[in-house]
Parts: structure tokens; sequence; C-alpha cells
């Protein structure tokens, strides 16, 4: 029997278009909506009650949160309504927040994973002046610092030694004034990287990627790495898969995307990143796997 399913995002409900064509093709019940077409109303004698699209929320077997952003405040009073009705949140990481964060908590998510066993690079959570203390004699140089809230490879940055440090740390407690959080990773010599897209408890696909950032800082480090390659990975090697699903089951998600990294000289892995409301365009594209179908199959049989 099809689940009733909602489908929703922080941004224009456009971007969920891709869902359409398969959720016809399974004859499932699926809505697809954004933040902006949530409300509610409170009432002293009849309770609150929330609404997407003038349907009752109460009326679905299972709600999917594809993104956030910064609908922060609608998508926190939403999980709390859904779970104090029993109704199955994805990702289930969400279902134990009384506050819901644009994006999982860096520190949370390597908490996770480090009690779960996966194997993450060693790592440093506090202000930059902690950092730039504690750094070196932790991590040893280089060492690499990046924002919680940057994406996309980008805000991360790879000091090598005292002064460039010292350097660094000024420009970025401008941003940290402003409330922006960083934390510090070790180094791991590896030439590219490999996102494995996890739902529920399967490894669908992945692709490889260059580790860009780590050839502009070519030069500050001992050897010169191997060019990455952007390529599939389909189907997904075994001590990747595993690792992925691992780390998914440790975050606590049913939708993500694992990067992980293979050092090049001892071939260990490292998960780097377990990310909740993952991009998966390259693997589309590459792979040629029909992602939302895959979704769909799985949320119906939860």
């Amino acid at each position: 029997m099809s689940k009733k399913i909602l489908i929703i995002t922080g941004g224009p409900v456009k971007k969920l278009d891709a869902f359409i064509a398969p959720s016809r093709e399974l004859g499932m019940d699926v809505t697809l909506a954004s933040f902006y077409d949530l409300n509610f109303r409170a009432e002293s004698e009849g309770g609150v009650v929330f609404r997407i699209k003038d349907e009752d929320l109460a009326n679905f077997d299972l709600v999917y949160l594809r993104v956030v952003g910064k609908r922060l405040e609608s998508a926190t009073a939403l999980v709390n309504y859904l779970v104090e009705r029993g109704i199955r949140v994805v990702d289930r990481v969400y279902e134990k927040s009384l506050f819901i964060p644009s994006t999982l908590s860096k520190s949370q998510e390597y908490i996770r994973l480090v009690k779960n066993g996966i194997s993450t690079p060693k790592s440093l959570f506090g202000s930059l002046y902690y950092l730039r203390d504690f750094g070196e004699k932790y991590l040893g140089f280089p060492f690499v610092i990046k924002s919680t809230s940057g994406k996309k490879g980008r805000d991360v940055w790879l000091p090598r030694d005292k002064s460039e440090l010292g350097e660094l740390i000024v420009k970025l407690r401008v941003r940290e004034k402003t409330g922006e959080n960083f934390f510090a990773q070790e180094f791991i010599r590896a030439s590219q990287r490999v996102r494995v897209l996890v739902i529920g408890e399967r490894a669908i696909a992945g692709v490889t990627r260059p580790a860009k950032w780590r050839k502009r800082f070519a030069e500050k480090v001992d050897g010169i790495f191997p060019e990455g390659k952007k390529e599939a990975v389909y189907p997904v090697p075994d001590k990747f898969a595993d690792l992925g699903v691992l780390a998914a089951k440790a975050g606590e998600l049913d939708i993500s995307g694992i990067d992980i990294l293979e050092e090049d000289e001892t071939g260990k892995l490292f998960v780097i990143e377990a990310n909740s409301a993952p991009s998966w365009n390259l693997i589309k594209k590459d792979v040629g796997v029909e992602v939302e179908k895959e979704i769909l199959i799985y949320l119906n049989s939860l």
C-alpha cells in the first residue's frame, strides 16, 4: 500500500520537480511543497493545526525534509508537530532535535561518527584562538581549518606554519565575531575524494571528485599530489559502500552523501563529511541512476 508522503524544501518548490515523473510512474501519493506553503493556526480551544497547501499535516504518513535552508523556525515547529503525532520524519536525526539547524552541526556530526567507530581525521572544535594555540601540537603542520557553514569545498584553508596560521586567524576573526564557527582537522594526503550516495542501508552510486582545494596548496606540502579524476563509481566498491552505510547509520541519516578520502600512501579510508540533504546531480549525470525514484521507493518502504 502506498504511503501518503510530503516532500518539502526550503527553496522554490520547482527544485523538487524531478520527483513528479517517478511518483506518477510508481503510482504514489506524493505532495511536493515549499516551506512557503506551510502555515499553522494556534487557538486555545482548537489547539494547533499545521497545514500545507490547505491540507492538515496529520494526514501524511511521512515527511521528507529535502532542504531546510533558512526556514529554521518553520522547520523546527514542523518537526515537533510531526513527532508529537507519530509521523515519520526523514532524516531520522531531525526527530531528536528540538531545534532544527539549516545544516546539521559539524561538531555533533563528528561526535556521532567517532562514537560509532567511524574513521575520521583528528579534529579540534573551539575558538580560533584555541585552534591557533593547540592546532600544531595536536594536528601538526600543515593542518586544515574549515568553516562549519562552508559548502561545496569553499571556506577551507591549509596553513603550513605559525606565520600563515597567524595571518589566517586575524582574517577569520572578523567572521567569527559575527557568529561564524570554525574547526581544524589533520591534513590527509589524498588526491581525490569519493562521494557515496546512501539511501537507507544501500550505497546506490558514487562519484570521485578531485580534491581541488588541495591543488591550491600543493606547493606548501611535501610531494606532488596526483591529479584526481571525476568519474562514476558504480557499482560502489565494498570498501566505500560499507563505510558509507556505517557513517550514514552513525549520523542517523536516511538519505545522505558520504564523502570519503583514501590516503594515497596507506590506502586508509577517512570519512570527512556525512551530508544530509546532499546534491546528487553529478551522480545522475555520470552514473545514470534514477535517484528520485530510488528515494521514493525507499520512503514508501518505511
